[in-house]
């Protein structure tokens, strides 16, 4: 997701927005699957965990400072809810994450940056971890349990919460003028390594899965993600989003914007295109940021 900008100068502006959309290449005659990609990220084909700690023993500090994560377990689906907070520029979530673990190990090795994480929620199948650390100058958590796991695929599932920051990576919030107010609109920007500031992931572009992601925002917002919605349901003042699930890839890839802004929709072979234009935005300064 590109991060929003404006031109300088005051007076009525548009700010243009593009989600691209995954579909299946197949139905436009495409022969088969295809994504489409972004940036150098994209191009990047190394294999996930080229140098692996020991997966069986030892301790949490065997992770530190590695420059990948390690390979005996990997993501395969995301299971994603966010909610975010327009307003106190925070956000919360949850996440279940079906993992699969290929080699003996009482470890989950994972990113995760700027957020806080509800170590008593942390579950992986029945398990509960014995340690939970965080190395924050990697950007890594490290997940320790009493016990060898199953080998196989289980699902690893926790709470957290994050600020919306002013930093234009992650997940952000973007300020503009409506109707006299200033008000807030949140984005994601998460090439190359920026996701793990949203949500707790594998976040490499080697390690590909599928996501299905859940959106509670405010009804009158609009909220857009990678894939088309599946279903929204209504409650008072607050709207839940749920959107079909992705193909698999990687988490650089999703997208989110949450605003007061119209779109319009088109088709190109390989992805669906949004093109979002804030409603009435008035600029004094160079950026909406």
């Amino acid at each position: 997701m590109a991060p929003p900008r404006a031109g300088a100068g005051a007076g009525a502006v548009l700010l243009v927005v593009v989600a691209l959309l995954f579909v299946d290449a197949a139905a436009a005659g495409g022969g088969g699957m295809k994504m489409a990609t972004h940036g150098e990220g994209a191009n990047l084909k190394a294999s996930p965990g080229a140098s692996a700690p020991s997966a069986a023993g030892g301790s949490a500090e065997q992770f530190r400072g590695k420059a990948r994560l390690p390979s005996f377990a990997a993501p395969r689906r995301y299971e994603l809810f966010l909610r975010p907070d327009l307003v106190a520029c925070t956000f919360s979530g949850s996440v279940a994450i079906s993992v699969a673990v290929s080699a003996p190990t009482r470890f989950l090795v994972l990113n995760a940056l700027d957020l806080s994480v509800n170590r008593a929620s942390i579950r992986f199948q029945a398990l509960a971890p014995t340690e939970v650390v965080f190395f924050k100058d990697d950007g890594v958590l490290v997940l320790g349990f009493a016990k060898k796991l199953p080998l196989g695929e289980g699902v690893l599932k926790m709470d957290f919460t994050g600020i919306l920051n002013d930093q234009m990576r992650g997940f952000y919030r973007s300020k503009y003028q409506y109707k006299g107010k200033e008000r807030n609109m949140a984005v994601t920007q998460f090439e190359s390594v920026d996701a793990r500031r949203c949500f707790p992931c594998w976040d490499e572009p080697a390690f590909k899965a599928k996501f299905k992601l859940t959106l509670e925002v405010p009804s009158e917002l609009v909220a857009l993600s990678n894939m088309p919605v599946a279903n929204a349901t209504f409650a008072g003042p607050i709207k839940t989003v749920r959107y079909h699930e992705s193909p698999p890839m990687s988490t650089y890839l999703v997208a989110i914007v949450v605003g007061l802004f119209e779109y319009v929709e088109g088709m190109t072979t390989k992805a669906r295109e949004f093109v979002c234009t804030l409603k009435l935005v008035r600029v004094t300064k160079g950026s909406l940021h």
